[in-house]
């Protein structure tokens, strides 16, 4: 049996009973998230483009877009609301992908087209995002990485699509396979700049939906399009970890969601988190608010994660117009844009309050500094050893593999400016002994030298995982003074206990402007309820003619 029909075969038994009830209600806090972003990215110059090609291509329909609810076909509902939920950087991810844009879009696209129960779309939704998330994991060895993964939409679409039209497992592998046999390759000068970023997962969530209406009817693809010597993994991977495509139903993905609190890439989020809570500090210990201008300095220490981000978007950061899509990726833009209006939101990242502030922006982002801490790098590994096992993984790696890809990965590192030799040298340098030992026991502990073993997802208890994305942010007053905060768990994270709460401060502030106090709560229990029933009364409840 081959990956995509062994995924093939769990999707299409897959329904609510079988799902956990935690994980039903991480699916639900999901769509606010998904739907709080789509709300916030629409008065963006590139959500506007989106919705003004919409309503121009005038394709009429049963499928709702957001904001506002008017009815198109499918494919324009998926592109606008695909597209605005990327458009700030203001979605959800897991490991390991950022699933939401196809996951939430999808099935909801889908069942108003066939009339579909709102059970059969949370099924469909988890099941996305189960999909995805272990495709991702696949390819993490390769040349992208978390949103750049536009790919993985392929999978998750087509799994959603299917489950909600009701395919059996054999026209269900067939879907998978039709979306996979022109897997989509992102690229930086498209992603880490310009608007045509919010097509990222759009357009890869159209092409699934479309592979399994395809199906539907009758068209077949290549079942081996994952592992075939020239499939998916041979191309999209200097390392494939085919392995990570198991335990379906034994572990769940959707357990790890993250919530992202501000507009941003998730590497930002634990820096924002500390700078708010030296604001808040300054607030109760002065009784006033901090103005930027005492501010003098903010150095940050944090993960490779976010210095490599962070280097990588310099590159394509344009400082005579500021974009949400080029912003997203800048640590001390971010920073800059949170010290002058007190805030991180969908509001801030409007064009107009860019361009307006863009001079003072700049200049307290001029004032930001970002330093590696190998500690936390470290610190990352180990909270993903503790539910992932990453000795286990290592064993599962053949020695051949390993070094026919550690060239590969190396210069990829070099090119997108991560880290070079000396800044290794030094990282490992700074490490603490118990860090170097936990590092060299992954590698000593691998298949380099001795057999293989099988690794099996299902055996992870992926519900206890944490994304520690550290970052320690100090803050040198003009007076003088300073004042640090460290945060290691992001809010709205695995391991924030408030994390569904995140998701619904997020709707609410960022739905409120269309739908009024009252109706974004009311659309916000509407979305909460949604099983049993239809999803009219999620549509009904989130438009606004």
């Amino acid at each position: 049996m081959t990956y995509i029909e062994d995924t093939a075969r769990w999707v299409s038994g897959l329904d609510c009973d079988g799902i956990p009830d935690r994980v039903l209600e991480l699916a639900r806090h999901q769509v606010l998230s998904v739907m709080g972003a789509i709300h916030a990215g629409a008065p963006s110059s590139g959500g506007k483009a989106v919705i003004e090609t919409v309503s121009r291509l005038g394709e009429s329909g049963p499928c709702a877009v957001y904001p506002g609810g008017e009815l198109h076909s499918y494919g324009s509902a998926i592109l606008q609301n695909a597209s605005l939920s990327m458009s700030l950087d203001y979605d959800d991810y897991l490991f390991m992908g950022h699933t939401g844009h196809s996951a939430v879009t999808v099935p909801l696209a889908v069942a108003e087209l066939r009339g579909a129960d709102a059970r059969t779309v949370l099924a469909a939704q988890v099941a996305a995002n189960e999909v995805a998330g272990r495709l991702g994991a696949t390819v993490v060895f390769g040349p992208h990485n978390g949103q750049m993964w536009a790919h993985i939409h392929l999978l998750g679409a087509a799994a959603a699509a299917s489950k909600v039209l009701g395919l059996d497992a054999e026209a269900t592998a067939n879907a998978l396979a039709i979306a996979m046999s022109e897997p989509v390759y992102a690229l930086f000068p498209a992603f880490m700049g310009p608007q045509s970023k919010l097509l990222t997962a759009a357009i890869p969530s159209i092409t699934g939906t479309t592979a399994a209406l395809l199906a539907e009817s009758g068209m077949s693809g290549s079942l081996a399009i994952l592992e075939d010597p020239q499939g998916f993994w041979a191309h999209f991977s200097f390392l494939a970890l085919p392995f990570m495509k198991t335990g379906f139903g034994r572990s769940w993905v959707t357990d790890t969601i993250a919530f992202k609190p501000y507009p941003g890439c998730a590497y930002i989020d634990t820096s924002v988190d500390a700078m708010l809570e030296i604001m808040a500090r300054f607030r109760d210990e002065r009784g006033r608010e901090l103005e930027s201008a005492e501010v003098r300095e903010v150095s940050v220490d944090a993960s490779l994660l976010t210095v490599a981000m962070d280097g990588m978007s310099r590159t394509y950061l344009d400082t005579s117009h500021l974009s949400p899509t080029n912003i997203n990726f800048s640590l001390s833009v971010s920073i800059g844009i949170l010290l002058l209006a007190g805030r991180l939101t969908g509001a801030e990242l409007t064009d107009s309050f860019l361009e307006e502030n863009r001079a003072g922006i700049l200049e307290l982002a001029s004032r930001v500094t970002l330093s590696h801490d190998a500690s936390m790098s470290a610190g990352f590994l180990r909270s993903l050893d503790e539910v992932l096992d990453l000795k286990a993984v290592t064993r599962a790696i053949s020695t051949r593999e390993f070094l026919s890809a550690r060239r590969s990965m190396r210069e990829h590192l070099g090119r997108v400016g991560a880290m070079g030799p000396r800044d290794a040298v030094a990282a490992w340098r700074s490490l603490s002994a118990s860090d170097r030992a936990f590092l060299k026991g992954l590698v000593s502990a691998g298949s380099f030298f001795s057999p293989v073993v099988p690794y099996d997802l299902g055996d992870r208890r992926l519900e206890e995982a944490r994304m520690p994305f550290g970052a320690r942010v100090r803050v040198t007053l003009t007076d003088g003074t300073g004042m640090t905060a460290e945060k290691m768990i992001p809010r709205g994270g695995p391991g924030d206990p408030g994390r569904l709460e995140v998701a619904a401060e997020k709707f609410l502030r960022e739905t409120e402007p269309a739908l009024g106090p009252d109706g974004a709560r009311s659309a916000m229990e509407a979305v909460l309820g949604l099983d049993p029933g239809t999803v009219d009364a999620l549509r009904g409840a989130l438009s606004t003619s």
